[in-house]
């Protein structure tokens, strides 16, 4: 077996245990963040804004661990919160799987993938713990609340870490059917993710992921 095989089959793996666990981000996006991870260079240092129960901080981390170098650190108040749309649905999935804990949950989900390791927890709101960080970061990714306000407030205060080089995926940003008070995504993208700020700009699914110019 070649080693981009082995590879492409290790990450298959990950994208596999993500979909174990309740979450959104499945098929090509999965794929897409898998590989954009895998991408970036030793010691990458990631952001995930919004975690729930860890399926996400999973395709951002198995890549993470093939490489053997890197860390994700994942940003997540783990209450239920967000918006209006979305706190319903967390609250039947965490009634139908959870334990009563979510952080607990997610922790659990983490330790059974095998990416403890890989992950760094900062609980508490996005724009919050972003007062109290420094490191440049090579890879963004918004998946959290989706409100037009909450996803202003924790983009401007997460943007500016992201290197030039860098790159950002907003999930959900599709540019059409959105519910009111759930298109903070979309809405975000079309302000901010545009040249000359970014470069490479696509969407897969319903992810959109640019370069930071």
């Amino acid at each position: 077996m070649t080693a981009n095989c082995r590879f492409a089959r290790d990450l298959e793996v990950f994208r596999r245990l993500s979909e174990a666990i309740p979450g959104w981000t499945r098929g090509e996006e999965a794929r897409e963040l898998l590989n954009t991870s895998y991408s970036l260079s030793a010691a990458a240092v990631i952001v995930e804004i919004g975690s729930f129960f860890g399926s996400g901080a999973i395709l951002l981390a198995g890549p993470r661990r093939i490489r053997g170098s890197g860390l994700v650190h994942c940003v997540d108040p783990f209450d239920g919160s967000g918006d209006s749309f979305s706190v319903p649905h967390y609250q039947r999935i965490l009634s139908e799987f959870g334990s009563g804990s979510l952080r607990d949950d997610f922790e659990k989900n983490i330790q059974r993938a095998g990416l403890s390791r890989w992950i760094q927890v900062h609980q508490g709101r996005a724009d919050e713990v972003a007062r109290s960080w420094s490191t440049p970061v090579d890879l963004l990714y918004f998946d959290g609340d989706q409100s037009r306000q909450g996803v202003r407030e924790a983009y401007d205060a997460w943007a500016r870490f992201l290197k030039p080089g860098g790159i950002i995926a907003v999930h959900n940003s599709l540019p059409e059917n959105h519910t009111p008070d759930h298109d903070g995504h979309r809405c975000i993208v079309e302000e901010e993710i545009k040249p000359p700020n970014y470069r490479n700009i696509r969407l897969v699914s319903s992810t959109t992921f640019a370069t930071k110019s």
